[in-house]
């Protein structure tokens, strides 16, 4: 009976690959099935819609969009964290491959119309134009509003002609965007895309005292304040503090243990944090030297000296009496399950109590209004 039993077992999958070859065969030459099953495609994933309710929903929603850094990774865009409440969305810092996870988290993109830098290094500014030709295609009709730093006080003579601030920044990637804007109009036109969506303001934030919140962002409850941190010889560097409907929460920015992300973290629902583990970067860097790369093994070194470690940011945390801590801009790039629980050796003892996790792209972090719960998702 068993042996009759798997005979017939085999026999009925044996039918159905005959019948699946012959289904795929029979789509793969008939145009018009292809179109079909082209266009129920297409149709399925538009009526999915977007994420918009999220702007809505009496919540302050935080989502990681880039937790890389300037070192190569696969799994990971350059840094980039989005805000969304009070029917806003505003994005803290645009790295490189960061609009792919804005597409993939199904963000509206026309509401994305402010942007705040923490610092003006490449791997938080790089997608600044995909970021405006992007949202403008969108749907947005008013000009790109980006806040950054100012150009430094007292420049670096070892760094003359590189000091520029937000401002210079910002005309220089809307000059060489411009072209694109210009055919984009002359192919669609101005019934489709607003003319005034074209435009970029550039507002740099005056340099603060280091305990002073200097507000940048103001808008149906959803108030944003920058602060000072320390990533010299990159200043001013800052920091942002998020607040809505009684919920805080601080991106820390690139900067080593400092102070000020510590007293503006105060009791905070959540603070997102940059992390640099040293001793695997040490590895790093005496792997380079035994290979001969001392340039690239210098580069990596000098690296320690103006980044967290994640103890360093858990310590922070803990003596903060933050709810939860999540880790981005990770360094370096973690490949596997071991490298991760490198990454993490001493941050639970160090922490205490409080929550801890290592943040990924597409991680939304959602602090409901009027409330103490913190609900952590995969944005799809």
């Amino acid at each position: 009976m068993r042996r009759i039993g798997l005979r017939s077992l085999s026999l009925v999958v044996l039918a159905l690959l005959v019948i699946l070859g012959g289904a795929l065969a029979v789509l793969w030459t008939v145009p018009s099935l292809q179109d079909a099953v082209m266009k129920r495609t297409a149709f399925n994933r538009l009526a999915r819609g977007d994420n918009a309710k999220l702007l809505t929903d009496n919540a302050l929603h935080i989502f990681l969009c880039g937790t890389g850094s300037p070192m190569p990774d696969t799994s990971r865009a350059n840094a980039c964290t989005a805000v969304m409440a009070g029917g806003h969305i505003v994005i803290i810092d645009v790295g490189p491959g960061s609009w792919s996870r804005i597409v993939a988290g199904r963000l509206p993109a026309g509401a994305i119309n402010t942007i705040l830098l923490t610092h003006l290094h490449s791997d938080h500014i790089g997608a600044l134009g995909e970021f405006a030709v992007q949202s403008w295609i969108g749907g947005r009709d008013v000009p790109l509003e980006v806040t950054g730093p100012a150009r430094p006080e007292v420049a670096d003579p070892k760094a003359e002609g590189h000091t520029e601030g937000t401002a210079a920044l910002v005309a220089g990637f809307a000059a060489a965007y411009d072209a694109d804007a210009g055919y984009r109009l002359s192919h669609h036109g101005t019934d489709y895309l607003a003319l005034k969506g074209t435009g970029m303001i550039a507002h740099e934030i005056p340099t603060p005292p280091r305990d002073v919140l200097v507000p940048v962002f103001d808008k149906d409850g959803l108030k944003i304040s920058a602060f000072l941190v320390d990533h010299h010889p990159v200043e001013p560097s800052y920091g942002y503090r998020v607040e809505y409907q009684g919920r805080v929460a601080i991106i820390s920015g690139d900067t080593k243990k400092t102070e000020s992300v510590a007293r503006f973290s105060k009791d905070a629902d959540l603070l997102v944090h940059e992390a640099l583990n040293h001793e695997m970067s040490n590895l790093i860097s005496q792997a380079l030297v035994e290979t001969g790369d001392k340039r690239r093994a210098k580069m990596v070194h000098d690296t320690l000296g103006y980044h967290t470690s994640p103890v360093e940011a858990a310590e922070i945390a803990r003596d903060a009496n933050v709810r939860l801590l999540v880790f981005t801009h990770i360094v370096p790039p973690l490949p596997n399950a071991l490298a991760r629980h490198m990454f993490m050796r001493g941050v639970a003892e160090a922490r205490g109590k409080g929550d801890t996790l290592l943040g990924y792209d597409g991680l939304m972090i959602t602090l409901p209004g009027g409330s103490t719960a913190i609900e952590t998702s995969d944005l799809k």
